[in-house]
């Protein structure tokens, strides 16, 4: 270990033998010494050398040692020099001199010349504590003066001796007032008499006491406050009191979520005037890996210069002069060399004499906040399923496109992208495969497109494409033709091979619109055609087709209130038995009559019903209007079975069962006149509660129809644990019977499967004889169509089935005979 340096004193004596002694028994010690026989060479030394401790005769021969203290004491401000007073005279007088001139403290003479080593140094030794506490003491007040605390030293009577208030504390000064003919201050009477009790305690007890009151400082509002009571001798203690008003109101919130944050505080940096650390707290020792034996005596300030630049910190420094306080948020280093964002509130703390005396800096990590702000500013402005951008962003990007369309001249295309029947996946496989189908549709359109291209996803199975700076329609359609032959590649999801088939709708601008919700809207109508036309197409946008959507919309608004109107009616189509003609049963059939538009067909509302949710009113209206017809047909006599469609939503109603039964039970009818038909899809859609509905119809003596069989995504595995009665053989395939052979084959198949599991078959839509006697052969067991009658209002329908039941062996028998043949 390197030694220290030796210490130099300074000894100013008259007679020359006691200098001589003196530097003698100091230097055989290892102190440097230097001698001085008057004041003029004293001053001459002290200004030449820098002492660590000065010995000072009193009686000199150009003046006296007690000036000459004074003297050096106002040249130099640094009071941890030790001065001693040398000197024979042991009076009282003398030693007030002594201190009074500055000095630390007097030897005697005759000198102890054995034990003057010793003295020295205890005085050497003395002023380096007084140093360190001095420093000590800085770093105190810097930390206090930044805590919301008020610190008062209160004596037993209430007498208050020393005040020191936080940053923000305001109002301190009411909590103590100086009484009349008294020359002492005391805490306010208010105060004192909530406080004594808990003061008197702690001095007896000698332990920290502890309360909560509340007090008005200014007496308008009233605010719940903590003090600790610090015992520091037998009739003082400092008091330390926090305002805790808003950590009462908050307190609820604060235990909630105490568990989140018990572990997190902010961490605390304290510098000199020259921002070179001083101290750190825990915290910022955890935070950044530091500690502060690393950190102290280091210039802060160079570090931050690295990680922000000068300018930003001589920004920062400027406002601390000026107003005192700066907030905001810096860069930090942690020590494994990862940097993070931190909040950062710098203040600037001063002495008692307004010079700024130290820096505190306190701060926390906010790299998650930050974090969590860019996941929220992602989501705002992305589809949070696929990642694409939403409707928001969609907008901003076209904005933007659309302003520097205009100022080149250029064109800009927008496809409408929705996927066919893409419904069908949703319900038949469920919501989990429509969504990998709608992720990996969104990949592939991104993989199809430039860069400075968008793909959007508005919601559902709806996209947006947005291309700027085409050159022309026909450049637009060649890249419309590449996007939908890439979704029509097939899907493997879980193991199946799905195929997705696009309509999509082409808008360009100037032509087809100006501003980005036109050119939106008027792709969608030309999306709208594009399934018109048979799905799997692309349609540009035409002015025709505002008009086109207008009646959708009104359609819409209109189908609203069709019910309250009376608008809806039921027509019936027979259902006859193959074999004999006998009629078996009727399907109920809705109809809209429109005030103004007149019959619409079924195929336009019956779509718009399900996606608005009006199908269940609906659906409820004509179960209600089928149960009253047959309660009046029971009435005249005729007993018929009415076969009623199902929808989806009212089919996963849980009070389905409840009203149908309870519908019946008011017309005093049995469940034997309903047959209930639902589609492939229904079932397919959650089929183990599907499986748990059906066999309480059953077990209520409902008969189950699977309608337009064939056409859905059946099991073959699930069918037959289905309980249903029927199997109505969808008209498609009939109308290509005997036309194209995979539709024949798939009736015949339909009807050989049917027969095995014990079902009845209805084949849907017979129009021609030839395919009466066909699926006749086949043991099709009924019929329906236009070939035995048309859809029709009850009262047309009782006037046929007389006709019917007259005819039958004149016209029925002919062709059964000539199909036996």
């Amino acid at each position: 270990m390197k030694p220290e340096p030796a210490q130099r004193i300074l000894v100013v004596d008259d007679e020359l033998a006691a200098r001589m002694m003196m530097q003698a028994t100091l230097e055989e010690a290892g102190f440097i010494v230097e001698t001085a026989d008057c004041c003029t060479r004293a001053r001459e030394l002290f200004r030449q050398f820098e002492f660590d401790l000065i010995l000072l005769d009193v009686v000199l021969p150009d003046g006296d040692g007690y000036e000459l203290c004074r003297e050096m004491r106002a040249q130099n401000v640094d009071l941890s020099i030790p001065v001693a007073i040398v000197t024979g005279l042991d009076d009282l007088e003398s030693i007030r001199y002594a201190y009074e001139s500055g000095a630390t403290d007097f030897i005697t003479k005759p000198v102890a010349w054995g034990t003057l080593p010793y003295r020295v140094k205890y005085l050497l030794r003395s002023a380096q504590a007084m140093a360190k506490l001095s420093v000590s003491e800085g770093k105190n007040r810097a930390l206090l003066a930044n805590l919301p605390d008020i610190i008062l030293c209160v004596r037993i009577d209430g007498r208050v001796s020393e005040v020191q208030a936080g940053v923000g504390v305001q109002n301190w000064s009411g909590w103590y007032h100086l009484p009349e003919a008294e020359n002492h201050t005391y805490l306010v009477p208010e105060i004192y008499a909530l406080v004594e009790e808990c003061l008197r305690q702690a001095l007896a007890e000698k332990n920290i006491g502890y309360l909560e009151f509340q007090w008005s400082p200014d007496g308008t509002r009233l605010c719940d406050w903590e003090a600790r009571l610090v015992p520091q001798n037998d009739l003082e203690v400092l008091m330390v009191v926090r305002d805790i008003t808003q950590r009462k109101k908050y307190e609820n919130q604060l235990r909630l979520w105490g568990n989140i944050f018990e572990s997190s505080s902010e961490a605390i940096l304290i510098t000199d005037i020259h921002f070179r650390a001083i101290s750190v707290n825990k915290a910022f020792e955890n935070m950044t890996g530091v500690k502060e034996a690393d950190i102290f005596g280091v210039d802060v300030l160079a570090i931050g210069i690295r990680f922000e630049g000068a300018s930003r910190y001589r920004e920062i420094v400027h406002q601390l002069h000026e107003t005192g306080h700066w907030q905001g948020e810096l860069l930090n280093k942690r020590t494994s060399g990862e940097m993070f964002p931190c909040w950062f509130s710098i203040s600037r703390v001063l002495n008692t004499a307004g010079v700024i005396e130290n820096y505190v800096a306190i701060f926390s990590d906010i790299t998650e906040y930050k974090n969590s702000r860019e996941r929220i500013d992602f989501l705002a402005h992305h589809d949070n399923l696929t990642g694409l951008p939403n409707r928001i962003l969609l907008n901003d990007r076209l904005g933007m496109a659309l302003a520097q369309a205009n100022r080149l001249h250029e064109k800009l295309g927008l496809l409408f992208i929705d996927l066919d029947r893409f419904k069908n996946i949703n319900d038949s496989l469920g919501h989990a495969t429509g969504d990998q189908v709608l992720v990996e549709v969104a990949e592939r359109l991104v993989s199809a497109v430039r860069t400075v291209d968008t793909v959007a996803r508005l919601g559902g199975d709806e996209f947006i494409v947005m291309f700027p700076s085409v050159r022309d329609e026909s450049s637009l359609a060649d890249l419309t033709i590449k996007i939908r032959d890439l979704l029509q590649i097939p899907f493997s999801i879980n193991n199946m091979s799905l195929r997705i088939t696009p309509s999509i709708g082409i808008a360009v601008y100037p032509e087809d619109g100006k501003t980005g919700d036109e050119l939106i809207k008027n792709a969608d109508a030309a999306m709208y055609l594009a399934k018109e036309k048979g799905r799997n197409n692309y349609q540009f946008y035409t002015p025709s087709l505002n008009s086109r959507t207008l009646y959708r919309l009104t359609l819409e608004n209109d189908l609203r209130n069709a019910i309250d109107k009376g608008e809806f009616e039921l027509h019936y189509q027979p259902q006859i038995v193959a074999a004999t003609g006998e009629v078996d049963g009727l399907e109920a059939l809705v109809r809209w009559r429109h005030a103004e538009r007149g019959l619409i067909s079924p195929a336009e509302f019956i779509p718009l019903a399900e996606e608005t949710g009006l199908i269940i009113g609906l659906g409820d209206w004509v179960l209600a209007e089928a149960v009253s017809q047959i309660k009046l047909w029971q009435s005249r006599g005729i007993s018929l079975l009415v076969s009623v469609n199902i929808s989806a939503l009212q089919f996963r109603q849980t009070d389905f069962l409840w009203k149908l039964n309870k519908l019946l039970a008011e017309a005093a009818l049995t469940s034997s006149v309903l047959e209930l038909e639902l589609t492939e899809t229904i079932l397919m859609d959650d089929t183990k509660n599907s499986i748990f509905m059906l066999n309480r119809l059953r077990e209520n003596g409902y008969r189950i129809a699977i309608d337009d069989f064939g056409t859905g995504f059946s099991s073959l595995n699930y069918l037959r644990h289905f309980p249903v009665d029927i199997l109505k053989i969808d008209q498609s395939f009939i109308r290509d019977l005997m036309i194209e052979k995979e539709s024949t084959a798939i009736v015949e198949s339909i009807i050989t499967l049917a027969h095995a599991l014990g079902k009845v078959t209805i084949a849907e839509g017979v129009e021609t004889e030839e395919q009466f006697f066909w699926l006749q052969s086949r043991n099709c067991r009924m019929m329906q169509g236009y070939l035995i009658a048309k859809p029709m209002p009850a009262e047309q329908l009782e006037i046929w089935m007389s006709d019917w039941t007259k005819q039958t062996h004149r016209l029925f028998l002919p062709l059964a005979n000539k199909g036996m043949k």
